[in-house]
């Protein structure tokens, strides 16, 4: 059901609206209190790089793609989980991550809990051939995304649920919307007996393909036979505003999901740029709540596998960290001004080479010189400082002793 829920215009929209802000969102590994073999252990691990770091790790053809992990894991959006197993591989005498091989949802046939606790044991797929060990993944082999879970149901909630209702009624007024256009859409033609008349049934068969056949058209026509009368009848009488009807479910459906902005300014909905920024602050908070979600999904179940594999339970773990969720700062030419003027920026070769990329502005031609340190600051003299006062020469030229 979701699976087709997912492909409806609106609420593709508003799925696109989640994943995609999140996918372009920074994601960083945070190594604060760890020691840097492990954290750089797991940065190769996850395909992240580390924060403060400014220029990343070489790209690997092995390994694990974190914005490729993060593209399906944010399918549990969608159905409420989605799961990974991990698959790692000694090399060095270190146990480095290599795949998280994804369990899609639909092949999850079971899912097991501690009954005291809640805490996941692990899953069954509906895929896997041969001995039938329950769980067939255990959980700590397993990265389980869930969204809003409630206790021990690890199947979770998916985003699209409270829209179902509106989505089921939408499928429906949408093909009375199209038996409507199609069949009420242009009058119906129609060959009514006269008064007094009395066809026979082979005048009311002739009549009635006669009419069957009747198409608009420029040179268009007919003969009507003796006894008949043609006329075009239309719709009579008010219907119900299906269409009208089918953008009140869209708003929501939209709603439900915390993006009434999406119909802002659409069939007649009108709306203050204050009020657009409200729907914008209040869908960025469900944003940054799933990304910290995520972000703490993959660093316990993740990341702490890891190190647990390499360096035992005590080590530290590197924390998956996102900033950047639902904003975009453009860098202009006044923008730039600012940063520099307030010393936040220093100008250097590398930010003048980019600001002449992204300006489309020729390469220099001379070499870029060192930009000059700013003059010390003259500080008030102080009593060992002090200059003694100005003289005039006929007081230099007295000699001692003088008056």
């Amino acid at each position: 059901m979701y699976s087709t829920m997912r492909r409806d215009g609106r609420l593709a929209a508003v799925l696109n609206g989640y994943t995609l802000q999140l996918r372009r969102a920074q994601w960083q590994l945070d190594g604060a209190g760890c020691r840097p073999e492990v954290v750089q252990l797991v940065a190769d691990g996850l395909g992240l790089n580390v924060a403060g770091r400014d220029k990343p790790t070489g790209a690997k053809r092995h390994g694990v793609s974190w914005s490729e992990h993060l593209r399906a894991a944010l399918g549990h959006l969608t159905f409420g989980h989605f799961g990974f197993e991990l698959v790692a591989e000694i090399t060095d005498g270190r146990a480095r991550l290599t795949t998280l091989a994804e369990r899609l949802p639909q092949s999850i046939a079971g899912i097991h809990s501690d009954p005291k606790t809640g805490a996941l044991l692990g899953v069954d797929q509906s895929t896997i051939r041969g001995p039938k060990n329950s769980p067939q993944i255990p959980a700590g082999r397993l990265a389980w995304y869930c969204h809003e879970r409630e206790g021990a149901a690890w199947q979770g909630v998916s985003l699209l649920r409270p829209s179902y209702a509106a989505w089921l009624i939408k499928r429906e007024m949408i093909r009375v919307a199209a038996i409507s256009n199609r069949r009420w859409g242009a009058g119906v033609p129609v060959a009514e007996a006269l008064a007094g008349t009395n066809p026979t049934p082979a005048q009311m068969a002739e009549a009635q393909a006669m009419m069957s056949a009747a198409r608009a058209g420029d040179q268009a026509g007919a003969a009507v036979p003796p006894g008949f009368t043609a006329k075009i009848v239309g719709l009579s009488g008010s219907v119900p505003d299906t269409l009208g009807f089918i953008e009140w479910l869209n708003r929501e459906m939209a709603s439900s999901a915390l993006m009434p902005h999406l119909d802002l300014g659409q069939g007649g909905n009108g709306g203050s740029r204050a009020l657009g920024q409200a729907f914008l602050d209040s869908w960025t908070l469900a944003l940054e709540s799933i990304a910290e979600n995520i972000a703490d999904t993959a660093t316990r179940q993740i990341a702490a596998r890891i190190v647990e594999w390499n360096f035992g339970d005590d080590e530290p773990v590197p924390t998956v960290t996102i900033s950047g969720v639902g904003s975009r700062r453009e860098v202009t030419a006044e923008s730039l001004q600012l940063l520099l003027s307030s010393g936040a920026l220093a100008a250097d070769p590398a930010l003048e080479a980019w600001v002449r990329r992204e300006y489309r502005l020729p390469e220099r031609e001379t070499p870029t010189s060192a930009v000059p340190a700013p003059p010390p600051a003259e500080s008030p003299p102080t009593a060992r400082t002090r200059r003694a006062p100005k003289t005039s020469p006929d007081q230099l030229a007295l000699p001692i002793g003088a008056s």
